[in-house]
Parts: structure tokens; C-alpha cells; sequence
């Protein structure tokens, strides 16, 4: 029985590993870059120790229907929408509900540090986003594509909302 377990959960693993590279690989293509500016600085993510951090400044652009997958940010992340339409989704773990909110052009949110969330271009044209946000200099800065590079973006598994 022990073994029969283990395969199981080797299997979920490797499937749930699987369908999280595919959403990623079909998604990011789409997204590219318009601005990365990049500065060092020291920051405190909540342990009461500063270390080194990355201050990034980002404007990208989302095709329509375009949906950045699951994800959460180690601190405060600034976002403001230059054009388009965007639906905001984050999840609540108290409760286990998600709950959406759509952004229009000229408006701006805040996303806390560690909501899991996922943001669609819910619009009809291009969506233009700049968004800043700071993370620890050893994560680094991932290449999704080659016109799509990032940092401070922590994929998870898409929650199971009730």
C-alpha cells in the first residue's frame, strides 16, 4: 500500500509539474516586453534581516484573451494599466473563494505581498501594463521567452476555488 502511495503521488507531482509548464510555455509567448529597468538595493521581506533585493520597473504588453498564470509576489507590487482592459483574479485562503475585479486604462491596484492571483487582458486590444515591484537579488530574473523576462514572479498551482 506505502508503494501504491508513493507512485500516486509521483504521478500527481509529475502531472501537476507538467500542466503548470504547459500553461506557463502557452501563455508567455504571447507577452513581451516594452521596459525592464533594473536597480540594487537592500530590502527586509518580513524576517527583520535586510539582504540584497532587485528594485524592477516593468511595462509589458498583453494580447487580448492573453492570461498571466497563477502566481504571487515576495513583496508589494505597484501596478498600473496604461491601456486596456484587465480582470484581476486572487484567491482568498480563509474562505477558499476567488474573487475577480476589472481594470480599466488609467487605473491602478496594489497587490500585497503572497496573494495568489492571475491576471487576464479580459479587453478587446492590447493591454499596456507598468508595474514595479522589489524581490531578493538571488531569485533572479527569469526568461520565459526571449521577448518576455521578469522578475519577482512565483508561479503556483492554480488554486481550487469553491
Amino acid at each position: 500500500m506505502k508503494k501504491t502511495l508513493s507512485r500516486r503521488a509521483k504521478a500527481i507531482s509529475a502531472v501537476a509539474a507538467i500542466s503548470l509548464v504547459t500553461i506557463l510555455a502557452t501563455t508567455a509567448l504571447a507577452l513581451s516586453n516594452i521596459s525592464l529597468t533594473l536597480g540594487s538595493t537592500e530590502y527586509d521581506f518580513g524576517n527583520g534581516t535586510p539582504i540584497s533585493a532587485t528594485v524592477q520597473i516593468h511595462e509589458f504588453n498583453m494580447k487580448p484573451g492573453d492570461t498571466i498564470p497563477w502566481h504571487f509576489h515576495k513583496a508589494s507590487s505597484y501596478v498600473i494599466l496604461k491601456r486596456g482592459t484587465l480582470t484581476e483574479t486572487h484567491y482568498d485562503p480563509q474562505t477558499g473563494q476567488c474573487h475577480s475585479e476589472e481594470v480599466t486604462a488609467g487605473n491602478a491596484f496594489v497587490e500585497p505581498p503572497g496573494l495568489v492571483h492571475t491576471v487576464t487582458n479580459t479587453g478587446n486590444g492590447d493591454a499596456v501594463i507598468s508595474w514595479s515591484t522589489v524581490f531578493p537579488k538571488d531569485d533572479g530574473i527569469v526568461e520565459f521567452t526571449p521577448s518576455f523576462k521578469v522578475g519577482g514572479v512565483y508561479l503556483v498551482q492554480p488554486p481550487n476555488c469553491n
